[in-house]
């Protein structure tokens, strides 16, 4: 009975007063975990060390795999995974939670943690409509996530948008530039940042066309066989893939499933209407390369400032909370709904 005049009364608190209260709980659950861990105070030497332990990892597992002390699939699980670490690691860079008032070490971590994923946008670009997509988040002007193909309906069209770099500027680069053209003329930092991405995917459709003519021949049972030099280039191409391309591909696609499905889209007027909880086991093999994104995002949303570390750390307390007040929970069922929130989510 209790439960049930507390679920009552939870109801009829507007949006507003919903929010405030989701907002105090993770600022005290925060609180009370700086509290009892003290070293959670050195935020930016825990920042910087993620960023060189992640990209050392990196190329760790590299050197291994190129030694032939490592299987390739541990060389692309753990590169992926450490990738994970760097993007949110960009991702907290974006929102000023490290060295704020040290530019030059900020732009120092935000190159390293660009460099070993460099099959994104740079991160200065990426910071202006990042924070964008904070502001108009649900709305057509949303550049980053309608990019990753956010509020399109479901089809061979959205899956290309969220695995494929070049599919989602081909797709959705037309209709983002009409919806969003006066917060496109804004952006001051450019797209593109050096050749890095360019050769970054020079060298991914390379590996992609090489490997599948060779399986064609394969298949054809064809008498080709590679000698010489070109034998040795397309040995280096998949040491590249195994150590760099294919766990940069696996993280970035992860993310872009997860994260392009979690939010909503259309009529979204009010920071609570923007997520839903995505912690479904069946969204584990995903969650494994985003850093548990979709279970632990909507959090973000609430309070931008706490590192993603803390983040994690205060979800199992915070989930319930999230529940309770009414957010949606494995709402599957906007997925196929180009990420309209269903009648059964809008209380």
């Amino acid at each position: 009975m209790t439960s049930l005049v507390l679920e009552r009364k939870t109801e009829k608190l507007s949006e507003k007063e919903k929010t405030k209260r989701i907002m105090k709980w993770i600022r005290y659950s925060d609180s009370k975990l700086r509290k009892r861990f003290t070293f959670l105070r050195y935020q930016n030497a825990i920042g910087f060390g993620i960023v060189i332990g992640s990209t050392s990892g990196m190329i760790l597992l590299g050197s291994l795999y190129i030694a032939e002390l490592i299987p390739f699939w541990i060389c692309i699980i753990g590169n992926a995974i450490f990738a994970s670490f760097l993007h949110e690691m960009e991702h907290d860079l974006i929102h000023n939670i490290y060295f704020k008032e040290n530019p030059r070490i900020q732009n120092f971590l935000f190159w390293m943690a660009w460099l070993f994923r460099a099959n994104v946008v740079n991160p200065w670009f990426r910071k202006e409509i990042h924070l964008l997509h904070h502001k108009v988040s649900g709305n057509k002007e949303d550049i980053e996530e309608r990019f990753i193909s956010n509020g399109m309906p479901w089809g061979w069209k959205r899956i290309l948008v969220m695995i494929d770099p070049i599919m989602a500027v081909v797709l959705q680069g037309p209709k983002i530039k009409k919806d969003a053209v006066r917060y496109l003329r804004k952006i001051k930092s450019p797209a593109t940042k050096g050749p890095y991405q360019y050769i970054h995917l020079l060298l991914w459709y390379s590996f992609l066309c090489w490997g599948l003519f060779s399986l064609v021949n394969l298949v054809i049972g064809s008498s080709f066989h590679e000698t010489g030099i070109i034998a040795n280039i397309h040995s280096v191409l998949n040491t590249t893939a195994v150590v760099y391309l294919i766990p940069c591909w696996l993280r970035q696609s992860a993310i872009q499933i997860v994260s392009s499905n979690m939010h909503y889209y259309g009529e979204v007027k009010s920071l609570f209407r923007q997520t839903q909880v995505l912690d479904s086991w069946l969204t584990f093999p995903l969650q494994l390369f985003c850093f548990n994104f979709g279970a632990t995002h909507g959090i973000h949303h609430f309070i931008v400032t706490q590192p993603f570390y803390l983040r994690q750390a205060v979800a199992p307390k915070i989930k319930p909370i999230l529940k309770k007040y009414g957010i949606p929970f494995n709402d599957f069922e906007s997925i196929a709904h180009a990420n309209r929130e269903t009648n059964h989510t809008k209380g």
